[in-house]
């Protein structure tokens, strides 16, 4: 009789289940492994929710020299949320890309984590909207890292209408690759604009 099941009988799922007793889970793996986006985008965001971005505060605990401040609104120290959902360039960015699909209400409003206001949104939302509004977090989150980059390795100013602009060329790129869920928003987007 196996005690880890209600039938009593052996599965590999509850003896998986059974081994897991116990453990902590990690909320934002879902969102990230199941939505669609190139594998790059997706273990970019893997990491940025482990804290493994090498942003300053990160930088700064090995020792390495580091920009003082956010190389995209040098207001304050640079974290992984700072970047991401904080900073007043990303904030701007979302609320850009949102109201592209007039869902601008639902860009970030506190200083809430990246993956908090993540999750947040999609108790907000459902069906294909969630799904493609999933999409447009990773790209949106790549697309600010890829530029944060450029400017502290290349030392372009920051641009805050040609993120948006990466990112809304870089949908329809996605759109077209099969991305369900922001066809879906793309198509929603164009009865809006």
């Amino acid at each position: 009789m196996w005690q880890f099941s209600a039938t009593g009988q052996y599965t590999t799922k509850s003896a998986y289940e059974a081994l897991s007793i116990g453990a902590t889970g990690f909320g934002p793996w879902k969102q990230i492994w199941k939505s669609w986006a190139p594998g790059k985008c997706k273990f970019f965001l893997w990491t940025a929710a482990l804290n493994r971005i090498w942003t300053a505060d990160r930088i700064t605990r090995k020792g390495l020299p580091h920009p003082a401040a956010c190389p995209l609104c040098d207001q304050v120290e640079e974290t992984a949320d700072h970047l991401l959902v904080a900073c007043v360039f990303s904030r701007q960015v979302w609320f850009g890309v949102l109201q592209m699909f007039n869902l601008q209400t639902l860009a970030p409003q506190n200083n809430l984590s990246f993956f908090e206001w993540w999750m947040d949104v999609n108790t907000k939302v459902d069906g294909l909207v969630k799904k493609g509004l999933d999409s447009i977090f990773i790209l949106g989150a790549w697309t600010i890292w890829k530029h944060r980059n450029r400017c502290v390795f290349d030392g372009i100013t920051p641009s805050v209408s040609c993120v948006i602009l990466g990112i809304r060329e870089e949908l329809h790129q996605w759109s077209f690759a099969g991305a369900r869920g922001v066809s879906h928003l793309l198509a929603l987007g164009s009865h809006v604009a």
